[in-house]
């Protein structure tokens, strides 16, 4: 039997949702899509959609082995962590990525206390929603700090040459950036629901 009151099993549930929102929305690299123009070796030039995440992208450029300009067709991170384009993103990634791993711990534990009884006790209680508090401020911060870094040059050359900081330019927000948000928000929501989650005696 459940070691949850029926107010918990929903706060389970809605924790293991907002886990998986946040940390598909962290990991995918459809954070910002754009577009850039490529004319290789004199040929017909062409529009390529490029899209950016925190710390991976899509369709990119790229030097090959003879020294020539190529368009990487194909989804990945950047090779190290100083690759990533921007200090700002680079701090997101820190701090979206520590705060997907509290939410993916709490709703683990959640899950776990609608099988066993005794594992979500008060105090525990009192932890998950402290954790769910800070996870999804967090979150909220590295969302609100991502688009400083739209100034740089890489973001710049997919969109029109006139994005800036908290600007796009041509470019547009996508889907994994607007799921985030959601995330953040049935996080919270998940935090004030975490005291009611005990049984009461």
């Amino acid at each position: 039997m459940s070691g949850l009151s029926g107010i918990g099993v929903f706060w389970a549930f809605s924790s293991f949702i907002s886990s998986v929102i946040s940390c598909v929305g962290y990991f995918m690299p459809y954070w910002v899509t754009g577009q850039m123009f490529i004319q290789i070796n004199g040929q017909t030039g062409q529009f390529i959609p490029v899209h950016f995440g925190i710390f991976r992208r899509c369709n990119y450029p790229a030097i090959n082995a003879r020294g020539e300009l190529t368009i990487v067709l194909e989804c990945g991170r950047y090779t190290t962590f100083t690759d990533i384009p921007s200090t700002s993103w680079q701090i997101a990634t820190i701090v979206i990525g520590a705060a997907c791993g509290m939410c993916l711990l709490v709703s683990l534990t959640a899950m776990f206390g609608i099988c066993v009884k005794g594992v979500v006790i008060p105090m525990v209680a009192l932890l998950a929603r402290i954790l769910q508090m800070c996870s999804g401020l967090l979150m909220a911060a590295g969302v609100s700090i991502y688009p400083n870094g739209w100034d740089s040059p890489e973001v710049q050359q997919a969109c029109g040459n006139i994005s800036k900081s908290y600007h796009l330019g041509e470019c547009s927000l996508s889907w994994c950036f607007y799921m985030t948000c959601a995330g953040i928000g049935v996080t919270l929501m998940c935090s004030a629901l975490a005291f009611h989650a005990p049984k009461e005696k």
